[in-house]
């Protein structure tokens, strides 16, 4: 289930603005497959089986990363990462998303990673899901 729109306080605030409750409830069905071990390709497909706010059913996904499986040392190794998702309700358009920088994977196989992300298309946001965004972000994320 996905539901995404302003808050309550922000909307009472600025009433001139249009509310769209954006909510889906999606089956998805995903495949991944590991070239060498260290490199996948994956895609996934998704129907809503229920849409309000202007989603519709059909959502499709799909891209390739290159990460290190094995525990790495103290220096870590690189990631890289390329996404794309295309939606019905933007004709088929969407947006891709690209990462790239350096991990660290511990004992348990978890991930400390360092890095930069672009983003380009339409918004994941639910409610400016037909809005162009442009994104720059250096991150530090933990994968668990």
């Amino acid at each position: 289930h996905l539901s995404s729109h302003l808050g309550d306080e922000f909307w009472m605030k600025h009433p001139d603005l249009e509310r769209i409750n954006y909510s889906r409830d999606v089956f998805v069905w995903g495949i991944a497959y590991r070239i060498v071990p260290d490199l996948r390709l994956y895609g996934e497909a998704g129907w809503a089986v229920y849409t309000s706010g202007g989603s519709e059913p059909w959502e499709f996904q799909f891209g390739v990363d290159y990460s290190s499986v094995q525990l790495s040392s103290a220096l870590g190794s690189p990631f890289f990462a390329l996404n794309t998702r295309l939606r019905q309700e933007v004709d088929f358009g969407g947006n891709f998303t690209v990462q790239t920088g350096w991990q660290w994977r511990g004992q348990s196989g978890h991930l400390l990673r360092t890095g930069f992300s672009y983003f380009n298309g339409k918004a994941d946001q639910g409610e400016f899901f037909r809005e162009q965004e442009e994104q720059f972000a250096f991150g530090v994320w933990y994968d668990y």
